[in-house]
């Protein structure tokens, strides 16, 4: 319900297609996710009159869609390459801003089983596409009851520059008396409050074994040590990439570590950085490129109960490759020590 103070004497009226104030029409906002672009060709000339359509061919990229537009409602496909529409819509009804928006599942390979684990998980309708054409005004009906009038504005993403400097600050300030595990700490604890992490862990590697150094957070997975992980495919395939990862359902794409104890306390998403053995002149010098050779000596992994977008991954992942060179000297330092 819209409430609008008498003195400023709007004229409201409601629409089939949106919300009309003093003569304008504002349309509500349907977001279209299918790898099929026939699709989006479809529901474009069924839609368009009446919506504001944004279009995107995977779940990435409908997440970063949402993290910055308002969406009255999500029409999603089941079967998309990598993480499926059923996927996603789990990962977005565990975020608690993304999951009020409605979905309605929209496939070409309808089964009762895919129908029923959508409606479980939280789907708001279910449409074959075998419908598109036959049964235009059911499926614009269907729309025009399930899409929500008031969505969640998309949070803005500011401040995270002023935070990551004071992170910073923070490690130099350690940088000749701390440790590794005091400056792991301070690096821990400013992007839980920045990113809202729920979980973030993080450990060191030396000749294919890791150590377990500091684990932080609301929500820590119970019995997950340096003897689990050492078996886990996600852990293996990170050390033979040596490459920053980011995925929305780690128990679906086999990327996340330690996905299934996660996907039971409601952690749908991951972040994870390797830590290189390079120093801050050496990565300023090679242009903030890392050499493809170089070793690493730890990493960090972050999870939370919402889903990371695109940028947030390339923010995070920068950082935490330069914040990691900080932490490389506490590391040389400690094998000094013991050495």
């Amino acid at each position: 319900m819209y409430f609008i103070p008498k003195k400023m004497n709007y004229i409201i009226s409601y629409k089939k297609q949106g919300i009309k104030i003093n003569g304008f029409v504002k349309k509500y906002s349907i977001l279209i996710v299918d790898d099929e672009n026939m699709t989006h060709v479809i529901l474009k000339a069924l839609l368009h009159d009446e919506y504001n359509l944004y279009f995107a061919n995977n779940a990435q990229e409908a997440i970063d869609i949402l993290s910055v537009k308002v969406i009255n409602l999500i029409l999603l496909d089941v079967q998309m390459p990598q993480v499926t529409g059923i996927e996603l819509l789990e990962s977005l009804m565990i975020d608690s801003v993304l999951r009020c928006i409605p979905t309605i599942i929209i496939t070409g390979k309808a089964t009762e089983e895919i129908e029923a684990r959508a409606k479980e998980i939280g789907a708001a309708h279910f449409i074959s596409k075998d419908i598109l054409f036959t049964k235009r005004d059911y499926i614009l009906n269907q729309i025009r009851r399930k899409l929500i009038t008031e969505p969640k504005k998309p949070e803005t993403f500011k401040g995270y520059k002023d935070s990551l400097r004071n992170i910073i600050k923070s490690l130099l300030s350690v940088s000749v008396s701390g440790d590794l595990i005091t400056a792991s700490r301070k690096l821990g604890a400013g992007l839980i409050l920045t990113f809202e992490i729920n979980y973030l862990s993080v450990w060191t590697v030396y000749r294919g074994k890791s150590n377990l150094i500091l684990s932080l957070g609301d929500k820590q997975p119970e019995n997950f040590g340096p003897e689990q992980i050492i078996n886990e495919p996600a852990f293996q395939k990170f050390l033979a990439t040596k490459k920053p990862y980011l995925t929305n359902n780690p128990a679906s794409e086999n990327e996340g570590m330690f996905a299934n104890l996660s996907q039971k306390i409601g952690l749908s998403s991951e972040i994870a950085v390797p830590f290189y053995k390079i120093s801050k002149d050496q990565l300023l010098h090679n242009n903030m490129v890392i050499p493809p050779a170089t070793p690493i000596f730890g990493f960090i992994v972050l999870k939370r109960n919402r889903v990371f977008t695109t940028k947030e991954f390339n923010i995070l992942s920068k950082f935490l490759i330069q914040a990691g060179t900080i932490l490389y000297v506490h590391y040389q330092k400690m094998f000094v020590q013991n050495g």
